[in-house]
C-alpha cells in the first residue's frame, strides 16, 4: 500500500517505521527541517518538508494517489485539515488523531466522514482504557483487546512463588487443569521467544497470554501471587492532562476518584463532565501534596503528569506507602528497565496505544487488527481467512507454520477454543495469530 503520514514526531515517526519494515510505501509530511533530517536517517521512506495542512505539500507528498492517509500531528486543527485535504484531492480513506473529545466517530450531529475522515483516534482516549483495564486486573502489565473484545491479550510477570516458575508449557495443565488460555509468547531479559511445548518458563520471564477477559484474571493472579486480590475503590489521579482526566471519567461512577495536580492551568480546563471526581489543585512539593491528600489511603494510584520523571517518582512513593497497585505513564523506552526495578506494575505510552490503534484501521484486507506488544518485537495479528486459503479445513499439526509464530485462539460463534493440533480453522471464524517480525509474511500467505 501507498500511506501518506502527516507528521514526524513520536506517533508519526514510529507508524512509518513498521509500515516501512512491512514493505509498504511510506511517505511523511514534516513540517520542522531538524526533524525531517532525522526521519530521512532512521527511517526507510520519502519526507516532504512543510506543512501537511496546505494542498501544495500534500500534492507533492502523493497523498491524492495515497491507499491510506494519516493526521498524526500533536495539533487537532491541522489533522483535521489535513484530511479534509487530503480526501479532496482523491485519498479514499483517512485517519485522524484527535484530542478533542467533541469530535467522536458517533457524533451524529457532525458526523466525521463529511469532514474527510473516516477514522478518529483519540490518543488519551485510548491509552485510558488501557489503564482502567490495568487497574481491574492486578498482576497484568499490558493489556490489549482483540476480535472485538471476545479475547484480550496480557503482559505479566512471572514471580517466584509462582506455579508457573520452573514449568514447561506441556507441564502448565497440571497447574491450571484444562487448558483455557495460552502463553503465546516470553520475554525473558532482552530476547523474545514464540514458545513450545517444551520451552520451561522462569520466574522474571514476562509472558503474553490470551484468553478471554475473566480467564486473564484468574491466570493474572497465578502468575503473580503477590499482586493480591483487591476491590479498587479509591483511586488517586496525578496529572490533571487530558489523559487524566480520561482516566478520572471512565472511573468516577464506580469508584471514588481524586484527581491532583499542582499545574493551575490544567485544574482550570477540568471539564463538566467530572462532576463525581474530587479535583484538587495545590501548589508545593508534588509529593507532600499527594500525602496530604491520602494517598497511603487509596487502592490506586496513577501518574500520568507530562513529567515521566515524575511519574515514576510518584509510583515509587505510592508504593512505599502501601498502594497496592501503581501504574505509570511513560512514553520513552530507555525508561522500561527501571519500571519493575522501582516496583512499577504497568507503564502505559499513549504513543504505543495510538500506533496500535492506527495500525487497526489501515489494514486492509486480510489482516483485522494488529497488536504489537511494548518491549518484544511479537505481533498480534487478528484474520478472518480468505475463502480457498491454505489455513481452512486442514489440522494445525498439518499445516507449515513457521517457526516464530503460532495460532493463539480461534474464535468462533459458539465460542472460543484454544486450539491444539487437531483443531481445523472453518471460513468465517477469527483467528489470533502471534509472530515475530521475521514470521509475518508467511503467515499472511497462509491465510489469504
Amino acid at each position: 500500500m501507498r500511506i501518506v503520514i502527516n507528521g514526524g514526531g513520536g506517533v508519526g515517526r514510529t507508524l512509518a517505521g513498521i509500515l516501512s519494515e512491512e514493505q509498504h510505501d511510506v511517505t511523511i509530511v514534516e513540517l520542522r527541517a531538524d526533524r525531517a533530517e532525522a526521519l530521512n536517517e532512521a527511517v526507510d521512506c520519502h519526507v516532504v518538508v512543510g506543512s501537511g495542512a496546505t494542498p501544495g505539500n500534500l500534492r507533492d507528498a502523493g497523498a491524492g494517489d495515497a491507499d491510506v492517509f494519516v493526521a498524526a500531528t500533536d495539533r487537532d486543527e491541522v489533522n483535521l485539515l489535513s484530511c479534509a485535504i487530503a480526501r479532496k484531492l482523491g485519498c479514499p480513506r483517512n485517519i485522524a488523531r484527535v484530542r478533542d473529545r467533541s469530535f467522536g466517530s458517533d457524533d451524529q450531529g457532525l458526523p466525521i466522514r463529511e469532514l474527510g475522515i473516516d477514522q478518529i483516534i483519540n490518543s488519551d482516549e485510548e491509552a485510558a482504557h488501557e489503564i482502567v483495564r490495568l487497574l481491574h486486573n492486578p498482576g497484568t502489565t499490558q493489556m490489549v483487546p482483540l476480535a472485538d473484545g471476545a479475547v484480550v491479550v496480557a503482559g505479566m510477570v512471572v514471580a517466584e512463588d509462582s506455579p508457573f516458575d520452573g514449568r514447561t508449557l506441556a507441564e502448565l495443565p497440571k497447574v491450571q487443569g484444562q487448558r483455557q488460555y495460552c502463553v503465546a509468547a516470553i520475554r525473558r531479559h532482552n530476547d523474545a521467544v514464540i514458545p513450545t511445548g517444551q520451552d520451561c518458563i522462569k520466574a522474571g520471564d514476562e509472558i503474553f497470554v490470551v484468553a478471554e477477559p475473566d480467564t486473564i484474571r484468574r491466570i493474572a493472579l497465578m502468575v503473580n501471587p503477590g499482586a493480591g486480590q483487591y476491590e479498587v475503590n479509591r483511586v488517586m489521579v496525578f496529572g490533571a492532562s487530558d489523559l487524566g482526566k480520561n482516566v478520572a471519567a471512565m472511573l468516577q461512577h464506580d469508584c471514588r476518584v481524586k484527581l491532583v495536580d499542582t499545574s493551575s492551568w490544567h485544574a482550570d480546563l477540568v471539564p463538566e463532565v467530572l462532576s463525581r471526581t474530587l479535583v484538587i489543585e495545590g501548589g508545593g512539593h508534588d509529593m507532600d501534596l499527594l500525602a496530604r491528600e491520602g494517598l497511603s489511603e487509596t487502592d490506586a494510584f496513577v501518574a500520568v503528569t507530562g513529567q515521566e520523571e515524575t511519574n515514576l517518582i510518584g509510583c515509587l512513593y505510592a508504593k512505599r506507602l502501601g498502594v497496592p497497585r501503581v501504574v505509570a505513564r511513560v512514553e520513552r523506552a530507555f525508561y522500561r528497565p527501571l519500571i519493575r526495578t522501582l516496583g512499577v506494575d504497568a507503564a502505559v505510552s499513549t504513543r504505543h496505544v495510538t500506533v496500535n490503534a492506527i495500525l487497526k484501521y489501515i489494514r486492509i484486507g486480510d489482516i483485522k487488527a494488529v497488536a504489537r506488544m511494548r518491549g518484544v518485537p511479537v505481533e498480534a495479528l487478528e484474520f478472518v481467512p480468505r475463502s480457498g486459503a491454505k489455513a481452512l479445513n486442514c489440522p494445525l499439526r498439518k499445516m507449515r507454520f513457521p517457526r516464530g509464530a503460532l495460532v493463539g485462539v480461534v474464535v468462533r460463534p459458539d465460542g472460543v477454543v484454544i486450539p491444539t493440533g487437531d483443531t481445523e480453522i472453518r471460513q468465517g471464524e477469527r483467528v489470533i495469530v502471534f509472530a515475530l517480525h521475521k514470521a509475518v509474511k508467511t503467515v499472511e500467505k497462509l491465510f489469504s
